[in-house]
């Protein structure tokens, strides 16, 4: 237990570290972080309630908070990139509570945080001046809520719980990924209501205020973000192609290697190296996915279920192309779903005691080499 606790600590560390490497340099903003710049700098409320400029897509009611807090301190980098940074952080704390409640045994949890702390693009979006950061948290505090939603409703549900139930919607204001799993808690109470009449009441309560809100979304944002051709000509080549059936199969399995193995590190060498991991995590999302919605008679309670949920939204969403069926940053979100199922089907070869610890092995040194790679990357980014 020592020794897990230690591990565990050295985790964590060593993922703030990388955050803050990479915060506390000042590095200039971006192309896409200076278009977004623009459109806070010297606006207000009512300004940046609208269509954005430059071809921007930001959660407006994200985007007037970020400009309150950075209009304080003139601007400055650091208060322009302190809540991306934030979210990130509490994001990896949410991330490592959901991997207790879905991973059997310590040692799977650490190694599912380990994947989240190695990752080069969790600490990369952790310092950047977009909304991919607040993805993972509000994916995060969903996935978190739901799994406790059915046992918090079995009986009366407690004055906490219902004022959670009641919050949850208002995080439609601050991320995307939210519209990707709103929807779950009004599918759960659907079947909690026929057992717990108070399930009723909450129902409509979430379901009155998500409306409202998505009203109000879609009048000062969805309406000029989904109008906007440019943005969707960029996102063009990550939409699921339905020309043709050879076009269909050859996109979904570049976007399907995409959302495998892409959050590793920052080049082509990672990607190749994870290449490994892509059957395990296709076995392991649809093999525990629709296990766990066969057990509890297709209810989404469990971050397996949940995954595969969301995995076959961003499917319907890609063929649509009405969202990139990976975008990389943009589904950033889905990113702990991957750690998560890559964990749970290596569990899964135990029987095969070589293949097991082989994989295990591999797994475990290539993290390394992750987290290896991610600070010399800063430290080469902020040396020159």
């Amino acid at each position: 237990m020592r020794i897990y606790k230690f591990l565990f600590v050295s985790c964590v560390l060593s993922f703030f570290a990388l955050c803050l490497l990479h915060y506390f340099p000042l590095r200039p903003l971006w192309l896409d972080e200076n278009l977004v710049f623009l459109n806070i700098k010297g606006s207000d409320p009512a300004q940046i309630s609208g269509a954005l400029g430059n071809n921007q897509a930001f959660p407006r009611a994200y985007l007037i908070i970020i400009n309150i807090l950075a209009r304080r301190f003139d601007y400055h980098l650091l208060s322009l990139r302190l809540l991306p940074l934030v979210s990130m952080l509490l994001a990896f704390f949410v991330w490592a509570k959901i991997y207790k409640t879905g991973l059997m045994g310590n040692w799977q949890v650490l190694l599912a945080v380990f994947s989240f702390a190695s990752s080069y693009y969790m600490s990369y979006y952790a310092a950047e001046l977009k909304p991919y950061s607040m993805d993972v948290l509000v994916m995060g505090i969903f996935c978190l809520y739901l799994i406790y939603q059915k046992q918090l409703t079995d009986k009366k549900p407690s004055r906490i719980f219902v004022l959670t139930t009641l919050i949850l919607p208002s995080t439609l204001l601050f991320s995307y990924s939210s519209f990707f799993i709103f929807w779950v808690v009004i599918y759960n109470f659907l079947f909690l209501a026929k057992k717990n009449r108070q399930a009723l009441s909450l129902l409509a309560g979430y379901t009155f205020i998500c409306l409202l809100l998505i009203i109000s979304i879609f009048y000062f944002d969805l309406k000029y973000t989904l109008g906007n051709r440019n943005i969707f000509s960029y996102w063009e080549s990550y939409f699921l192609c339905t020309d043709s059936f050879y076009c269909f199969i050859k996109t979904f399995w570049e976007g399907l290697r995409r959302l495998s193995v892409c959050w590793f590190g920052n080049n082509k060498l990672f990607v190749r190296a994870a290449s490994p991991l892509i059957p395990v995590f296709i076995f392991s999302l649809f093999g525990y996915g629709i296990k766990s919605l066969r057990k509890n008679k297709f209810m989404l309670w469990e971050i397996d279920a949940l995954g595969l949920a969301i995995f076959l939204v961003l499917f319907v969403f890609g063929a649509m192309k009405k969202y990139p069926f990976t975008g990389e940053r943009i589904t950033l979100f889905f990113a702990p779903f991957v750690f998560f199922f890559i964990i749970k089907g290596c569990s899964f070869l135990k029987t095969n005691k070589p293949l097991y610890r082989g994989l295990n092995i591999f797994y475990i040194v290539f993290l390394a080499a992750c987290t290896f790679n991610s600070f010399l990357s800063y430290f080469k980014l902020y040396s020159r």
